[in-house]
């Protein structure tokens, strides 16, 4: 028996070239743990395949099943696979997977012919349909975790229970993977780039976070053991591996795990072997930043969104302006470079009443960064715009308020434009000073950059491209009425004092 599991296949030169689809590297391993299946009767094909590549590896492998993963941004990608796939193999059983087909398993079945959607983590849900084709049963309405048409009829079996304990489960197929293929953090201080995954979930649900997959059953957050991750740290370095990408919504989950992990990995002593993460900015001491200089986190993800209490309040992100500066300080001292995440025009729900962060908001954002810049606490940033996605609030707030032009959107969609998929038009905010901003913040973005190194020339030299094309789409005509935002917006005070 032979089974297939993909990507969706990759039509653009800014498609994500980073890694290698964790979940699918997660899959194969348990299978391989948990099924009959060995070695070369599990076929990945990534992103970098074409749809005539996953017909002709069908033609060629003759799986029972293909299995594909998506996110919500690839969702048209992988509709039109999984079409094709079952017009010439339509015996053959499709099932889709990931982010995207939890959030809206009746979508995925009504606009393509998989025959079945997984709700949910799927390690064990793949592994029970292996194991009952193997022993030649195709019955699947009794199983937990997905849905499909039966008798005419969408059923659904809900999300199956989450795997409690993430120890169990095998380290991801790594040594599956031509490592020369991906390109990594484009922040980076070594080559051979992989990722580890500590955790599962998140304790917060601000309004613009999708975590369909992990909020599918509870427990909803779900960590491993400091061993456990430090034994797979080791076996990556042993496989050549010299920077790591920790992947957990924030490290710091806890303050107190967050500490074991740092002495668990930085006890294995590597002096070149070098980290980044994620991190929240309420949960961290002194120590916790001594801690990451000890185990080499040179970069630390920091997710800000705004630099507007009143947003943070909206967006139910918990933390504030001066909890976000305390931590930059604890992070500057320890020599830890920070990369910030901001989200321009969020949205969300007061008393029942649509709110939205304002032109003069975003723009104080933008001040607020450039200080800590100036002030030398952060590194780099990234610029975005709040985008809603099945599965979030905002996603919601979006449908109810009659905002919604996501369908427009992906039917039209440039990437290098940045996607939406909210008519901010309708809220008094034009296109031009919608793009102005974003602009503005790309600028800013590409200059960080440039003053603070580490970026990868050579393998991420399509990203540059990427943000040039974003700046300069429809800049010429609109440049007269950018300046005159520009100088509007310039007058309007930074609301936080910026100390030391």
């Amino acid at each position: 028996m032979k089974i297939m599991l993909a990507d969706p296949p990759a039509q653009t030169d800014d498609y994500d070239k980073a890694y290698p689809n964790l979940g699918i590297l997660q899959l194969i391993s348990y299978l391989e743990k948990h099924t009959p299946l060995k070695g070369d009767d599990i076929v990945f094909l990534d992103q970098f395949h074409t749809v005539e590549d996953h017909i002709a590896a069908i033609e060629k492998h003759q799986p029972e099943i293909y299995g594909i993963s998506f996110a919500f941004l690839t969702q048209r990608l992988a509709y039109h696979t999984i079409n094709m796939v079952k017009e010439r193999f339509p015996e053959l059983l499709v099932i889709a997977g990931g982010p995207h087909p939890t959030s809206v398993p009746r979508d995925v079945l009504e606009q393509t012919k998989a025959d079945i959607v997984c709700v949910g983590e799927g390690e064990t849900f793949m592994a029970e349909a292996v194991n009952k084709l193997q022993a030649g049963d195709r019955d699947f309405t009794k199983m937990p975790g997905l849905s499909q048409w039966v008798d005419g009829k969408i059923q659904e079996t809900g999300a199956r229970k989450a795997i409690e304990d993430l120890d169990s489960l095998p380290y991801l197929a790594w040594d599956r993977i031509d490592f020369k293929k991906f390109v990594g953090q484009h922040y980076c201080k070594s080559h051979k780039q992989s990722c580890i995954v500590i955790s599962r979930g998140c304790p917060y649900k601000c309004t613009f976070c999708s975590l369909p997959v992990s909020r599918a059953s509870k427990p909803y957050v779900r960590m491993r053991s400091p061993e456990n991750i430090a034994r797979e740290v080791d076996w990556l370095y042993r496989l050549g591996v010299r920077e790591i990408k920790i992947v957990s919504d924030e490290i710091n989950v806890t303050l107190p795990w967050a500490k074991d992990v740092c002495r668990a990995i930085g006890d294995l002593g590597y002096k070149d072997l070098f980290f980044q993460s994620n991190l929240r900015a309420d949960k961290i001491d002194d120590e916790l930043a001594f801690l990451f200089n000890r185990m080499n986190m040179w970069l630390v993800h920091l997710g800000v969104e705004s630099a507007n209490d009143r947003v943070l309040k909206g967006i139910e992100k918990h933390i504030t302006v001066a909890q976000t500066e305390r931590c930059l300080k604890f992070l500057k001292k320890h020599n830890i470079r920070c990369l910030l995440f901001m989200m321009a025009f969020q949205l969300w729900e007061d008393d029942g009443k649509l709110q939205w962060e304002k032109p003069r908001e975003v723009f104080r954002s933008l001040q607020w960064v450039w200080k800590q810049f100036l002030l030398r606490r952060i590194a780099y940033m990234t610029w975005s715009i709040a985008t809603p996605m099945p599965g979030a609030p905002l996603f919601d707030i979006v449908k109810k308020n009659k905002l919604d032009n996501t369908e427009q959107v992906l039917d039209n969609w440039d990437r290098n434009k940045d996607y939406l998929g909210i008519d901010l038009r309708k809220l008094g905010i034009s296109e031009r000073k919608r793009m102005w901003l974003l602009r503005g913040g790309i600028v800013s973005k590409a200059f960080f950059m440039m003053i603070s190194g580490q970026f990868d020339w050579s393998r991420h030299a399509y990203r540059v491209g990427i943000l040039l094309r974003s700046f300069c789409g429809n800049w010429v005509p609109g440049a007269k009425q950018a300046v005159t935002q520009f100088k509007t917006l310039s007058n309007v005070p930074l609301r936080t004092k910026v100390e030391g």
